[in-house]
């Protein structure tokens, strides 16, 4: 019953929070090959999760000087908690207040580095995902284009989601890998 209540108490917060981060124009022409640290929060759901990370693998696969540090729920891995340079950080409903957003500690394991490319792979809006992405700091940060996602993400990717998760991640690498 009030979980939209929360909703729109966590969105207000964050707003709040970050009302006064201001991003800057910068070239988008190589931003993923340039990046040392890329900190990718995978979908919540697993089985998105699974999808994203094997499509995403191949991309990071010919970065060779990318550091991952990968955000996923729960404890079942995906094909990005295997790579050479990556560190997961697993969080799970414990680790998200009441208004949906991460707690402290959350941030503290996930903020361990700084990051030069956040990227979002939710598909829907998913609140404490895209505020780790914007409490990065991250000089550039990507996701869906959907409702709020304004406020956290300074590229947005307007994809086709009546296609399957399937096409949309591969749209989704394709997009970053011409970045890169």
């Amino acid at each position: 019953m009030f979980e939209s209540i929360r909703k729109t108490l966590g969105l207000w917060y964050a707003r709040w929070q970050f009302r006064k981060d201001v991003d800057h124009s910068r070239q988008l022409t190589d931003f993923l090959e340039q990046a040392g640290n890329v900190l990718v929060v995978l979908p919540v759901g697993y089985d998105h999760a699974v999808v994203a990370g094997n499509t995403l693998k191949k991309l990071f696969d010919r970065l060779k000087n990318v550091h991952l540090t990968v955000v996923t729920a729960g404890v079942r891995g995906t094909a990005l908690d295997d790579m050479v340079k990556s560190e997961v950080v697993r969080i799970d409903d414990i680790d998200i207040g009441k208004i949906y957003l991460p707690k402290k500690a959350t941030l503290r394991r996930v903020l361990t580095r700084t990051y030069d490319v956040a990227l979002d792979l939710n598909l829907d809006f998913v609140l404490h995902a895209a505020y780790i992405c914007k409490a990065s700091r991250a000089p550039v940060r990507v996701g869906i284009a959907r409702q709020n996602s304004e406020l956290f993400f300074n590229v947005q990717l307007n994809l086709d989601r009546t296609v399957s998760p399937q096409t949309l991640y591969e749209k989704y690498s394709q997009y970053l890998g011409m970045f890169s």
